[in-house]
C-alpha cells in the first residue's frame, strides 16, 4: 500500500458520528456521539480548517505516532478503523475506503 497524497479520506462522515469516548473531542460531542461540526447534510466539517489535530490523520503522525509506527502502519491501522466504522454507519459502498 502507497500513500503519496496523504490519508485517503473519502469525507463520508463516520469517523464524526463516532466521536464518544475521544477525550480530546468530548467539548464537541452533541451527547450521542455525534460532532456538534458535523453538517449532517452533507457530512462535512463545518470547521474543517480548524480543526482539532487529532482530526488530522497526518499532522497526528508527523506529531506523535512516528515514533511508534511507520507511516505505511499508521495508515494502515487507521484505514481499519475507518473500515469498521464505515460497515457500522451503513456508508454507501460508493464513499468506503477499499483495503488492498
Amino acid at each position: 500500500m502507497h500513500f503519496n497524497m496523504g490519508y485517503p479520506c473519502t469525507i463520508c462522515g463516520a469517523c464524526c458520528r463516532n466521536i464518544g469516548g475521544v477525550k480530546e473531542l468530548a467539548a464537541f460531542d452533541l451527547g450521542n456521539g455525534v460532532c456538534r461540526h458535523l453538517d449532517q447534510q452533507t457530512q462535512r466539517c463545518l470547521i474543517y480548517e480548524n480543526r482539532p489535530q487529532i482530526c488530522r490523520v497526518d499532522e497526528m503522525y508527523e506529531k506523535v505516532f512516528y515514533q511508534h509506527y511507520s507511516l505505511e502502519e499508521f495508515y494502515a491501522l487507521n484505514l481499519k478503523a475507518c473500515q469498521m466504522l464505515q460497515e457500522k454507519e451503513g456508508v454507501k459502498e460508493v464513499l468506503r475506503i477499499k483495503i488492498e
